[in-house]
């Protein structure tokens, strides 16, 4: 008879695990290592996971009791939502065990008269955006992976997306929070003002922080007036600089209507349109850029609206010198333009290996950064060719390419020592994590730095929440 075997670190992990769930089987569902699969172990770039057990909490509250009986037991934690990110920050790693808040799912109140939605951290964004539409009211943060991404994921990263522009970043639209810190205290701050200057305003501490200082449970969400009608115009033009000219005049004309002011550059479109076969292209490969406009229409008399936005893109051809300009007639075909803008995940994967930026960069700076950067890429291998789209409404840039391992690490220094140069972010709304974390703390202050540094031990002295994410301990 064979002597019994040793249990696998995993394996002894999955056991105290479950030692510590004790009286909490009913309200909590747990995978051991060996049954959590990739879902949980990997994000969407592909990198970074290990096996690990997995704990769903299903309410927020035994969320703050994993957290103490986790934390007296010394054990790591990394907080999981809808796995969608592209910086490896939901990724366990060896020893860690992971939450995720995927259970958390409830919509609990829309509160028409103060414009606010209260919500579990689980739930998706698209989930919010129809809990709110059916209310006639509008939640504005828009990102591609709406149907996978969860609420906790974008506050814990801060997400940005497509209407910026008018809207701000999820921060400018969170309220209130509900948050779990790393020894199992609550700190619930469930605001439905607006006007609130007792204290120090706690929840921005949570928000952009990517988990590494308490689980967000439950969040207030701010509201907008639903839009009555949405145009979608597609804008053909000839270079860079007719672009941030385009920018210019589409504030001049469109004012607040103008929620979206997204940018594809022709290798990008070529390759969603072409290699990809996914959306179409308006102009057929006859533009070097492609602009995609969102106006929203809040009047009650449709006819004049749609004068308004015909007069409004007449002036803007006439201004830009361009007889590109195409006005979606139907939703399917918004959607078709829509599509090719929302298909970068798609791309990415069609890149694999691939090397991922998400930057910002001061409009003024951008005719001269950007060719800077893809000389740099190229100096370092000509055989590189940077698909690039973005939020140039509010300066943010994704650049996406294939890009062996053993270049990756050059390529990346050299394309953020040039975004520091102009002034601009290496992340602009997907986070630092582990992928980014060498290249932040080559550039982040020192004081900055140590300010981050005393924060977390304050909350997580033993380092135990996102251990590692965002900087070293």
């Amino acid at each position: 008879m064979s002597p019994p075997r040793a249990a696998t670190p995993a394996r002894a992990l999955d056991d105290r695990v479950r030692e510590l769930l004790s009286g909490l089987s009913d309200d909590v569902a747990f995978l051991a290592s060996s049954e959590a699969g990739e879902h949980y172990t990997r994000d969407w770039s592909g990198e970074w996971g290990a096996a690990a057990p997995v704990l769903r909490p299903r309410t927020p509250e035994v969320v703050a009791e994993l957290m103490a009986r986790l934390s007296r037991a010394g054990l790591r934690v990394v907080v999981q939502g809808g796995m969608s990110g592209l910086v490896g920050a939901g990724a366990p790693q060896a020893g860690e065990v992971v939450l995720s808040t995927e259970l958390l799912d409830r919509i609990e109140d829309v509160d028409v008269f103060s414009g606010t939605l209260t919500v579990q951290a689980g739930a998706t964004l698209q989930a919010v955006q129809e809990a709110a539409e059916r209310h006639g009211l509008f939640y504005p943060v828009d990102l591609g992976s709406r149907g996978s991404c969860r609420i906790g994921g974008t506050i814990a990263t801060n997400a940005g997306g497509n209407r910026v522009l008018q809207y701000g970043m999820t921060r400018a639209n969170v309220m209130g929070l509900e948050v779990v810190l790393p020894d199992g205290r609550v700190i619930s701050r469930l605001s439905r003002v607006v006007k609130d200057n007792a204290g120090y305003d706690l929840k921005q501490l949570f928000v952009g922080a990517e988990g590494t200082l308490g689980v967000v449970t439950r969040a207030v969400l701010r509201l907008q007036p639903q839009p009555r009608a949405r145009s979608t115009v597609a804008v053909g033009l000839g270079s860079l600089s007719q672009v941030l000219d385009a920018l210019v005049a589409c504030r001049a004309l469109f004012g607040p209507t103008l929620t979206s002011f997204e940018v594809m550059w022709q290798d990008y479109v070529r390759h969603v349109t072409g290699v990809l076969s996914v959306g179409r292209d308006p102009f057929a490969g006859a533009c070097a850029f492609q602009v995609l406009l969102e106006v929203s229409s809040f009047d009650t008399d449709a006819a004049r609206e749609e004068a308004r936005v015909l007069d409004a893109l007449s002036q803007l051809a006439a201004r830009l010198d361009t007889p590109h300009v195409v006005l979606a007639q139907s939703g399917n075909e918004a959607a078709q333009l829509w599509r090719v803008r929302e298909s970068a995940g798609e791309v990415a994967r069609s890149l694999s290996p691939f090397l991922s930026f998400d930057i910002s960069i001061p409009s003024a700076a951008l005719e001269a950064t950007l060719p800077r950067i893809t000389a740099a890429i190229a100096g370092i291998d000509p055989t590189l060719r940077p698909l690039v789209y973005g939020h140039l409404g509010d300066g943010n840039l994704h650049l996406l390419m294939s890009c062996a391992p053993a270049v990756a690490a050059r390529v990346d220094e050299a394309v953020y020592a040039l975004v520091a140069q102009c002034g601009g972010s290496i992340s602009a709304e997907h986070g630092i994590g582990l992928a980014k974390r060498e290249a932040f703390e080559r550039q982040c202050p020192p004081a900055e730095l140590d300010t981050m540094r005393r924060i977390k031990r304050a909350l997580d002295p033993d380092g135990l929440l996102n251990h590692g994410r965002v900087f070293t301990p």
